[in-house]
């Protein structure tokens, strides 16, 4: 296996495997985490006492693959398909593989997925990359990380290899783009997905694993991929396994091979030539113009796959027969035969020198072990890093910005305050409160820093897992390119209060303060860092973060001095940094100096006459008879401070930094995140979840607990006997037409048009079909027709009739959005029965509405998977169980005038999609008015639609039916110089190749032959003559309800407060972080001042201890804040433009769900606080027991209301968490500086 893929001389890589099994286990506690089930869960867990059963996932795999073949995985969802290519790159947590037949040309697993790791790449379903990179920054880091060394001398010769993905995939115009997420506006959908496929191309693996790669993709740009890949494969001699859904037959014929899986079966391997021919032979027909890879799934489909009448009753049904046909078939004896050979040829060995290991070396030089999967060295890679990241700083300046500036501001602030203090002893509280202020602010200027480690940690892991890079390069850059800002930082924060407060005025005092602060900051950041790094998700870090800092600065010196210190505690003085970099700070200020003395005993008007010899300094240190005061002999009675520690205490900050620096970077390298364990059902507790849990550890649709006469029915009688609700109330279904609709947005050079001219309409009981080539501005126009687009100008014309037209509008409109948004902790069916209850008009009864979505779940298929958790892309439901419960949200709200799809079939296999549009047929022949973009559809799915329109580059290239069998949409682009479609094509795969395959010159000649046509001229009068219609039949309508939403407000809060409410409780992460905070930081505030006598210090105690309380608020907020934004961007994205309810529902919802949790923290913060640290005995001796107590926990329970009511305010206004929590601290230090 060669690192060097730049010839075909260096494909070695094949590999065999035989009597492969893989197989899981189902714990009896799978169930959905809740805050009651969670501790049993964990304790559970932890004694090693749950019970499992053994699920088997794949039984009994065989094949052999050589390089320079591709090879195709089909079988529907469910089958399997994922978790063997999973299987084969060694990507199996949870997951248990008897793998003694895997051969890897003589290499076990074990050695291939750790020596040769960055040579066996698995490319997931879903797309992750940092969000603020270009497509161009994106694919160098992994052209830069790969690529072989004679290329890597010069980073321009390196890049060239991106000369001929980037075209080949169709990324020229999207290069210097943000690739952008859901959040983050960038590239489109599709665009995103081909910059993952160019990143693996990028990398020159020799084994790839391709997961449904072409999700999103329309047909020409799934065959731009095949063959861009078959190019690849060709060249380098690599080979590469594909699990592709809806594959077009020109993309099928690139494949060599194809294996096939029913529920766990494999029922084929061999040639795709073969595949065909095998299973008609079986006695299947293939229906006229079905595609191969069709005609192979649906074999494996009872619903789709056609029989000959002959041969109905001897041809296999279940997967157990069609796997026992196989394996007495010539065709896998010979496969048998030729694994023996392979196996033979290659025998298992466990030295990787059995392989040909010419350029493994590629970095030439010592830097890189023999056994390294890495092709650069670590300094290489940390200066890879470095580059990163520095461009993801310029493109995303806004957290830095807002952090410097809020710090700056909070100097001047806090200087203001100590402004000019006197270089006398009135001034000595004044400057150690500063200055304990000071390096505390700077030790904690870092602690967001351990939270967004969690941003593209996720990132970092699978660029691991391609080999570009260790996790700790990435560390060691990210502390690199820090070190600018927090100088910077410091400076802004630090310099300006230096002279404001009229601090020691030295050059020499000036540099050690500044010195001390900036090693404080670099402490801090270490520590926080840490603390994120050892943690497995980003709300475990947050508690112990809170408790830490409590700790640094309860043990500083300064709050609690250190003979008040108990011993249970006083050990962590000598960890603290924060201690030491105070104790300097000090010593800085203070030693070597005179003082003059401000206060003196006896004082008062009658001791004015009296002489230094009379009377002593008041203050601790003082010498009798003296009106100076060294600040000596201040340090060493007040504080036991020695001026000799000043560079002894520089050197132990240190030494903790680069000890929790070398942590830091031993937890990034070895502690990986929490790992899901695949799209698994998951039920919430009291459900029958045993009876619906799904055979194959994918968590599919297909059960095997599924009723055979369901299975075996047909599909038309399956579906069609649930139609009845959804067929009814259908009248009101109007007309909606366009013309001359333009889009124009503002870009950061000039104005970009996005639609130009674009004219249709859409009629009750029609389906009407929006295709294009990818970028075409399919999206955006359904976008501005629902009345969604938030920025730019719209011009034209957009028409329905006059009882439509209303605030009610856009609750009129059911949007099935391409991204799948739900809220991940809510079942299928309780995600329809909130939008039934808060969308469908009041006339409806609940009951009403609950049975109308019994049918939605029937119709789309969706009863084994009805009561699972959604959860989120790669944990829950699978793409294909998404998709569903996307369309069934918005046909639950009943749309009243416009139902539209933006690609509903993405991402579905072919028997899925099928269903999708037969359902869409049905709902258009009931009278719904329907328009939906649709990617990749089959001839079958392409003749379900009555009318058609083409985009392409955001002007029209035709509208008008489609016609029998599509001759009308054919007959027009044959008749405009078109190639002809030949009778065994697909007309969706020839009408986007025909619209595709142009120069860029001519990418708008079918939009200017369209705008001369006949056809247009014809579309031009009826839309006058419907307009015309619309204007005479609109005042005859029945008017319809005009409220923006369909419920009250009573009823919209009840149910969002209900739906927060179970979401916290489905959250156990959460509440657990938030009562570990207070918890861990009451107990540790309390019983460091434990029962605080009633002395002056003891007094002073308790007083910093209450000062102390306010400190958990940054910590809350940084719990408090990510979980408001999730359900904002929720809100945002799909329940505000279908006007599901109100903002202000929205907003008061989340502070009303926050209100029991909050009250419970308040009882466990004042219960752990109060009695410890002996407040309770003041109240006793002045017999007011019960009401300081109640006040106390009141203040206690406002506090945290506050800190949630104001987190909640930040999410409102800014646009990420960090902003927000930069924000939340500038303003709580403000809140503590004036609190007295």
């Amino acid at each position: 296996m060669s690192k060097d893929a730049s010839s075909p001389a260096t494909a070695t890589v094949s590999m065999a495997w035989r009597d492969l099994h893989v197989y899981g286990y189902d714990a009896s506690t799978d169930y959905q985490n809740t805050f009651a089930n969670y501790p049993l869960k964990y304790l559970l867990t932890a004694l090693g006492c749950r019970k499992r059963s053994r699920v088997q996932i794949l039984r009994d795999f065989e094949g052999l693959v050589y390089g320079g073949q591709m090879v195709l995985v089909l079988g529907k969802p469910g089958s399997g398909c994922t978790t063997l290519l999973k299987t084969l790159a060694g990507k199996t947590y949870g997951l248990h593989v008897d793998d003694s037949g895997l051969n890897y040309r003589g290499l076990p697993p074990n050695v291939v997925h750790s020596r040769f790791r960055g040579d066996c790449t698995y490319q997931a379903e879903h797309d992750i990359h940092f969000p603020h990179l270009t497509v161009d920054q994106t694919l160098q880091v992994a052209v830069l990380a790969r690529s072989p060394k004679e290329r890597r001398r010069t980073p321009a010769k390196a890049v060239e290899s991106l000369d001929t993905i980037i075209p080949d995939l169709g990324l020229s115009q999207a290069l210097h783009v943000k690739v952008g997420n859901d959040m983050v506006p960038g590239i489109s959908g599709g665009e995103r997905k081909r910059t993952s496929i160019a990143e693996i191309l990028a990398s020159g693996s020799s084994i790839q694993f391709w997961d449904n790669s072409t999700r999103g993709l329309d047909s020409v740009n799934a065959l731009s991929f095949a063959t861009a890949l078959r190019q690849r494969i060709d060249t380098t001699g690599s080979m590469a396994f594909s699990t592709l859904y809806q594959c077009p037959e020109d993309v099928y014929r690139h494949f060599d091979k194809v294996l096939l899986l029913y529920d766990g079966h494999q029922i084929f391997f061999g040639d795709t030539d073969a595949a065909k021919a095998y299973f008609m032979a079986l006695g299947f027909l293939c229906p006229d113009r079905m595609t191969t890879s069709d005609f192979l799934t649906s074999i494996t489909n009872p619903l789709e796959r056609k029989v000959q009448e002959a041969l109905k009753y001897d041809v296999p049904q279940t997967p157990q027969e069609f796997s026992q046909v196989w394996r007495s078939s010539s065709q896998r004896a010979d496969l048998l035969l030729a694994i023996d050979s392979y196996c033979e040829t290659y025998p298992l060995n466990h030295n990787s020198a059995a392989f040909d290991t010419k350029g493994l070396s590629l970095d030439g030089g010592s830097t890189v072990q023999h056994h390294s999967p890495y092709v650069i060295s670590y300094a290489k890679q940390v200066h890879l890093c470095i580059v990163r990241n520095y461009q993801r700083l310029r493109n995303d300046l806004a957290p830095p910005l807002s952090s410097i500036i809020g710090n700056t501001v909070l100097s001047i602030v806090l200087g203001s305050m100590f402004y000019a203090m006197p270089e006398n002893t009135s001034s000595f509280y004044g400057r150690g409160v500063s200055l304990f202020f000071i390096v505390l602010t700077n030790t904690c200027l870092g602690a967001f820093e351990g939270v967004q480690l969690w941003d593209h940690r996720p990132i970092v892991e699978k660029h691991f897992q391609y080999a570009f890079y260790r996790p700790s390069t990435e560390a060691v850059a990210s502390l690199i390119c820090d070190l600018p800002n927090k100088i910077l930082l410091t400076i802004c924060f630090n310099v300006p209060y230096y002279f404001l407060a009229n601090m020691r005025r030295t050059l020499a005092a000036f540099f050690i303060f500044y010195l001390f602060a900036f090693v404080s900051l670099l402490a801090g950041s270490m520590l926080f860092r840490t603390i994120g790094a050892m943690s497995k998700t980003t709300v475990q870090s947050i508690a112990p973060g809170a408790t830490f800092i409590l700790m640094l600065i309860i043990y500083t010196g300064f709050v609690l001095p250190i003979p008040d210190m108990h011993p249970w505690f006083r050990w962590f003085a000598y960890l603290n940094p924060i201690g030491y970099a105070f104790e300097s700070l000090m010593i800085n200020e203070f030693s070597g100096r005179e003082f003059e003395c401000h206060d003196f005993v006896p004082q008062g008007p009658s001791y004015q006459a009296l002489g230094s010899e009379q009377r002593t300094c008041a203050i601790v240190g003082a010498m009798p008879q003296a009106n100076m005061l060294s600040g000596d002999e201040y340090l060493i009675q007040k504080f036991r401070y020695a001026p000799e520690n000043l560079w002894r205490n520089l050197g132990i900050i240190i030494a903790i930094t680069i000890g929790l620096c070398c942590i830091y970077l031993l937890a990034t390298e070895f502690n990986p995140s929490e790992q899901s364990r695949g799209e698994i059902l998951t039920f919430c507790e009291g459900n029958d979840h045993k009876l619906r849990r799904s055979k194959d550890l994918e968590a599919t649709a297909t059960s095997e607990f599924s009723p055979a006469p369901a299975v075996m029915a047909k599909a038309e009688d399956r579906v069609g006997t649930a139609d009845g609700d959804i067929a009814k109330e259908r009248t009101l279904s109007a007309t909606f037409i366009w013309n001359s609709l333009c889009y124009e947005v503002n870009s950061k050079k000039d104005v970009r048009q996005l639609l130009k001219d674009v004219e249709g309409w859409v009629k009750p009981g029609t389906l009407t079909a929006l295709m294009g080539p990818s970028g075409a501005g399919k999206t955006t126009l359904l976008n501005v027709l629902a009345r969604r687009a938030s920025v730019g100008v719209v011009s034209g014309e957009m028409m329905t009739e006059a009882k439509f037209q209303d605030v009610g509008f856009a609750r009129k409109v059911g949007y099935a959005q391409q991204q799948d948004i739900h809220l991940a902790t809510a079942t299928a069916r309780e995600a329809l029965i909130f939008n039934a209850r808060l969308r469908q008009p009041a006339k409806y009864s609940d009951q009403q509405k609950l049975a109308y979505v019994d049918g939605i779940i029937t119709t789309l298929d969706m009863s084994n998977f009805a009561d699972a958790i959604i959860g989120t892309p790669g944990y829950g439901l699978n793409a294909e169980q998404r998709k569903r419960v996307t369309i069934g949200v918005e046909l639950a709200a009943r749309p009243e005038l416009l139902l539209f799809l933006d690609e509903p079939t993405s991402g579905l296999d072919s028997n899925t999609a099928w269903s999708i549009c037969q359902l869409l047929r049905r709902l258009a022949d009931d009278g719904q008015t329907i328009l939906c973009t649709i990617h990749q559809p089959s001839a079958a799915n392409f003749m379900a639609f009555d009318r058609l329109l083409v985009l392409i580059d955001g002007r029209s290239a035709y509208f008008g039916d489609i016609g029998p069998n599509c001759s009308t949409l054919i007959d027009y682009f044959e008749r405009h110089g078109a190639k002809p479609c030949q009778a065994e094509e697909n007309p969706a795969e020839w009408l986007l190749t025909t619209c595709k395959n142009l120069p860029p010159s001519e990418a708008s000649a079918w939009a200017d032959i369209w705008q001369d046509s006949d056809e247009r001229r014809a579309v031009e009068s009826t839309i006058k003559a419907m307009e015309a219609e619309l204007c005479k039949t609109s005042s005859s309508c029945p008017m319809v309800e005009a409220n923006e939403f369909a419920t009250s407000f009573r009823t919209q809060l009840m149910l969002l407060v209900q739906r927060n409410f179970t979401n916290d409780w489905r959250i156990p992460s959460y509440l657990y972080s938030k009562i570990l905070l207070i918890l861990g930081a009451a107990l540790f505030n309390g019983f460091s001042f434990y029962h605080s006598p009633s002395s002056l210090q003891g007094v002073q105690n308790q007083l910093f201890s209450v000062f102390l309380v306010l400190i958990v608020h940054n910590n809350l907020v940084q719990l408090i804040l990510p979980h408001f934004l999730s359900n904002r961007c929720l809100y945002e994205l799909r329940e505000r433009p279908s006007r599901t309810y109100s903002w202000i529902t929205f907003i008061l919802a989340n502070i009303l769900s926050e209100i029991p949790w909050q009250t419970a923290l308040a009882v466990i913060h004042f219960v752990s606080w109060y009695y410890p640290n002996g407040m309770y005995r003041t109240a006793i001796a002045s017999h007011q027991l019960h009401e300081r107590s109640f006040l106390m926990f009141s203040t206690n329970w406002s506090l945290l209301m506050l800190s949630s009511t104001l987190s909640q305010m930040l999410g409102t206004l800014v646009p990420d968490e960090a902003t927000g929590i930069n924000i939340s601290a500038l303003l709580w230090s403000l809140s503590m500086i004036f609190c007295g």
